[in-house]
């Protein structure tokens, strides 16, 4: 950290801006809840012009001791100069005041004021006393039909029909505790995410069975599922069938596998012959990897923003400390920069490089030692350039937030040079690929001789004689380059969002890889709704257009590894920057978590001050193990074949993707021999699996129960049959599947 510019970034000189109330003033909200719409500002400079980059302190002045608080006391402005934060509203019939100022300029705020008005209210409760399968009824005001949900003892409870704005019946769900016993339990009600008072009541576990109606699922605490949970066979000749995923979906990033034994009322071995053709399957899908050296690259870049973090931090006000740098921007104009050309950051080459396009966003240079400057010529490059400068930057940045601008220019600098190219040998090419780009963050520290204080995409150019390392066409190198962009730039954009601008820690790294994934979907989506079926495609096989390739193709192939054995790979506890499965796992998972949420999630989970399972919580407002557990029925119950998506609920499959669309896509054109590659074991009346499982796994199992009623008992314990550590997060969830 260095010293002498204080608290001041570049892009905040010490006078001159102005900030105005862009939007969120005046609201009325439910006392206890968040408001509608965040508090914006909009921050200009001196000449009336957008400031990016600036950071904006939001507190609470008065309401604060009745709870009304914001959730992120910081926001740094985008491009339009906006920021904004979300405001929840405190329990007293009050007005709250939001006051708003520069982190680093005196005397330039605004002023916010919201009403808090009543929210929904349970003034009876009926009966008070309840067991699973009950029928109660609430009475009191403020309901909305349709936009109403009950919670008992923290569980969403089933409504049924004829609700009013001041009765609602619900039914008491299974499972609230373990055992024969009697525990008290809240019961509340929530109106479009605003929750009312919470009444008592007391609940009384039994071990009779659940009858689940066909699409209907429900998770259960591992600790609670044998004591609690029993499945009806539902008579007849045929029975029922169930789809059981039993999770660790705990709060821990430990590497280690843990055993686990799943039980249907016995216990017999799992096949090994299952486990073994699922291997031999994952195998064949291995071998597709080429990006190896690329990703042990990305390991050392996000242990390098780890070590250099606590550097990073400023010692008083969040935001790095940096002198402004002024270099040409004419084209044709020549800067020097340090390179770094190892892939373990031990060496730095010094290059000369040759402007070759200067845009609003972007700044392309090319290096011209022996004249790689001409390599790619201008009729490749200046489409290249306006797309990262015109689509692509604004697409991240306004999915994810603001990048730093430490040199101030407010430009991301891309520069082409055979260095990056020689961080991979010839020989290494065919089975750990080669590195394509990257951001380096000892860029962002003002006294590291080897940084160049800027923001600088590092990109390989192309080669197509191999003199540098791996031959590429241009046309190799154009595709190549369009996803590493957006993947490297969220990356960036993490960074300083959460380290630079709010001081905190860097991003967990599965979470923060499988945002860099999200970026690339974002591409895949721009150019589906620019060529709609059946524009802008090859054959009319295709699902989606050219243009996407670059983007889409590499995520719908880690999906495929992932699904094809999801048992052994994780969403959350990462191997370094994962694997090629992980990262598909947690594509799809935050794929989903879009889908329920709405797209700003990501924003959310980028502008946080927290990180993690933490960050997920806070973003989507829901604990971590009910996202898991939906979400690994999802993988399964997303677009059953034969039946209608409308059929299961959205809670239970994927809203913007068709996943075994998707994967039977996928098998075709990797000449993968299954069209659904995620593996399902049957477990049988009397009979067990057993295997281990890392944190952030799953594994699916198929149950069907006999003609009978006879109910069948499930059971998810360590194979000594003792309950999981807590951190684990054991769960299992179940639906019911179709006759």
């Amino acid at each position: 950290m260095t010293s002498g510019c204080g608290d001041r970034s570049p892009a905040e000189p010490q006078a001159g801006y102005r900030m105005h109330v862009a939007s969120g003033d005046g609201q009325r909200g439910a006392a206890g809840a968040p408001l509608a719409n965040p508090l914006s500002v909009l921050v200009e400079d001196a000449g009336g012009r957008p400031a990016k980059g600036v950071r904006v302190r939001f507190a609470v002045t008065r309401g604060a001791s009745g709870g009304s608080h914001v959730d992120d006391a910081l926001g740094v402005t985008d491009g339009s100069g906006v920021t904004g934060v979300r405001l929840i509203l405190g329990a007293a019939m009050d007005t709250t005041r939001v006051d708003v100022s520069l982190a680093v300029v005196d005397g330039v705020a605004v002023q916010f004021t919201a009403v808090a008005v009543p929210a929904p209210a349970i003034t009876q409760l009926a009966p008070t006393d309840f067991r699973s399968g009950d029928t109660v009824t609430i009475g009191g005001a403020g309901f909305v039909p349709g936009a109403t949900s009950v919670r008992i003892g923290g569980a969403t409870a089933p409504l049924l029909a004829g609700a009013t704005t001041t009765t609602i019946r619900a039914i008491v769900p299974p499972c609230l505790a373990a055992g024969a016993v009697a525990v008290p339990v809240s019961v509340s009600v929530s109106v479009a995410g605003t929750a009312s008072n919470a009444s008592p009541a007391t609940y009384r576990a039994t071990r009779a069975p659940i009858v689940l109606r066909p699409y209907e699922a429900l998770t259960v605490p591992a600790a609670r599922l044998s004591d609690c949970l029993s499945i009806a066979g539902d008579g007849g000749a045929s029975g029922a069938t169930y789809v059981v995923s039993a999770q660790f979906a705990g709060g821990t990033q430990e590497r280690s596998f843990f055993d686990w034994r799943l039980a249907a009322d016995g216990a017999a071995p799992l096949a090994a012959a299952a486990l073994a053709a699922g291997q031999a399957a994952a195998a064949i899908v291995a071998s597709t990897d080429r990006t190896a050296l690329q990703r042990q690259l990305e390991t050392e870049l996000r242990a390098l923003e780890r070590r250099i973090s606590a550097e990073a931090r400023p010692s008083r006000s969040p935001g790095p400390a940096f002198a402004r740098v002024t270099l040409p921007t004419v084209v044709g104009s020549l800067r020097g920069f340090s390179v770094v050309a190892a892939v373990d950051g031990s060496r730095f080459e010094t290059v000369t490089a040759r402007l070759r396009y200067s845009g609003d966003h972007v700044l392309v240079y090319t290096d011209t030692a022996g004249g790689a400057d001409q390599v790619l010529a201008d009729a490749k490059l200046t489409p290249l350039a306006q797309l990262m400068d015109r689509d692509l930057y604004g697409l991240t940045v306004g999915a994810f937030g603001a990048e730093p601008d430490v040199d101030g220019n407010g430009r991301v600098i891309v520069l082409l040079t055979p260095v990056v190219n020689r961080m991979s040998k010839a020989s290494e090419c065919v089975l750990r690929g080669y590195v394509t780009g990257f951001f380096y963050g000892l860029d962002e520290l003002e006294r590291e001789p080897d940084g160049n204080k800027g923001e600088i995409f590092y990109a390989f150019v192309p080669d197509s004689a191999g003199r540098h390392s791996c031959a590429h066409t241009e046309s190799d190198m154009v595709r190549t380059l369009q996803g590493t962009f957006v993947h490297e730039l969220q990356h960036l954009i993490s960074f300083n969002q959460h380290v630079l601008a709010r001081g905190g820690e860097v991003e967990q790294t599965w979470l923060n890889e499988g945002l860099s994934h999200i970026a690339e979907e974002l591409g895949s989506k721009m150019y589906e709704a620019r060529f709609p079926a059946p524009l802008g495609r090859s054959t009319k096989e295709q699902i989606f257009p050219d243009s996407a390739g670059p983007f889409i193709a590499p995520l719908l192939l880690n999906a495929y590894a992932y699904l094809n054995l999801a048992l052994e790979h994780s969403v959350t506890a990462y191997e370094g920057v994962g694997s090629l499965e992980e990262r598909g796992a947690t594509w799809l998972f935050l794929r989903w978590l879009g889908d329920q949420k709405g797209d700003a999630i990501f924003r959310r989970l980028v502008e946080a001050p927290v990180t993690g399972f933490a960050n997920v919580e806070r973003a989507s407002g829901e604990a971590f193990p009910a996202l898991f557990g939906d979400f690994s029925l999802a993988l399964f119950t997303d677009s059953l074949p034969g039946i209608s998506r409308s059929l299961v609920a959205p809670r239970q499959r994927f809203l913007s993707r068709n996943l075994r669309q998707l994967m039977a896509r996928e098998a075709t054109i990797a000449g993968f021999p299954n069209p659904f590659p995620l593996t399902t074991y049957a477990l049988g009346v009397g009979g067990s699996l057993r295997s281990a499982m890392f944190p952030g796994t799953m594994v699916h199992a198929i149950v069907r129960t006999p003609g009978a009623n006879a109910p069948i008992r499930l059971s998810f314990t360590t194979p000594g049959l003792t309950t999981f550590a807590p951190s684990l997060g054991g769960q299992v969830s179940i639906m019911r599947l179709p006759p």
